[in-house]
């Protein structure tokens, strides 16, 4: 098996518990609460600062410019992400930059983009890209599953945008470009080496179900 076939099987579980998310239903169907999105909003903007910190923790690890270019390119297009679409929903949601100067991350939020940040630093360049997988894995597969139960969702006039952002084939194409950088770099790791890895991904699929539970609360538990 793929080392990716492997992180899936592992985690289905708890993927299945995404998709019963009171935040991830009531915006399928279009009733969430706007007041928690815009929290969510404003966390996951926080969080995608660390997010992108550590690619660069990554290339520093890197072992030739083929793979610095790879890394730099993911980077970069997160931060294009951010700054064509996420700053542009924010401000559609009324979301003002004086609230996002202001805005600090949850402790939730805070212990998993630093989990990431950490574990990136002590390993490989394997290590940070699976510390990664969680979060880019599994919108894409919470939009597609989603939106495949209530078509609906990518119409709505507040969460369609959020859910076409995941299905569309730019973002897929994304996504597989790292699942597959993945596969390829484990080809040659040894069974501990594996196990460490299904650690690390479990861990950080375990950290975005709390983020959930955070965003749904706004912070409050």
């Amino acid at each position: 098996m793929k080392l990716s076939e492997t992180l899936y099987a592992q985690v289905q579980d708890i993927w299945l518990r995404y998709l019963s998310h009171p935040f991830v239903t009531e915006m399928a169907h279009g009733t969430l609460p706007k007041e928690k999105f815009r929290y969510y909003m404003l966390q996951d903007y926080l969080y995608l600062q660390d997010y992108v910190k550590i690619f660069a923790a990554m290339i520093q690890k890197a072992e030739d410019f083929e793979q610095i270019r790879f890394l730099c390119g993911e980077m970069s297009a997160t931060i294009d992400e951010t700054f064509r679409t996420h700053l542009p929903y924010m401000k559609r949601l009324g979301i003002s930059e004086q609230e996002i100067a202001c805005a600090t991350a949850h402790i939730d939020s805070s212990a998993y983009s630093h989990y990431m940040i950490c574990e990136a630093q002590a390993g490989d360049v394997l290590t940070g890209l699976v510390a990664l997988l969680n979060c880019s894995w599994s919108y894409a597969y919470i939009a597609e599953q989603m939106v495949e139960r209530c078509p609906s969702a990518l119409h709505d006039e507040n969460y369609g945008a959020w859910f076409a952002g995941y299905v569309s084939e730019e973002y897929r194409q994304t996504n597989q470009a790292l699942i597959d950088r993945i596969d390829a770099l484990a080809e040659v790791i040894d069974e501990k080496k594996a196990q460490r890895l299904c650690e690390i991904f479990e861990n950080c699929c375990l950290f975005d179900l709390r983020f959930w539970d955070m965003v749904y609360t706004m912070g409050e538990n």
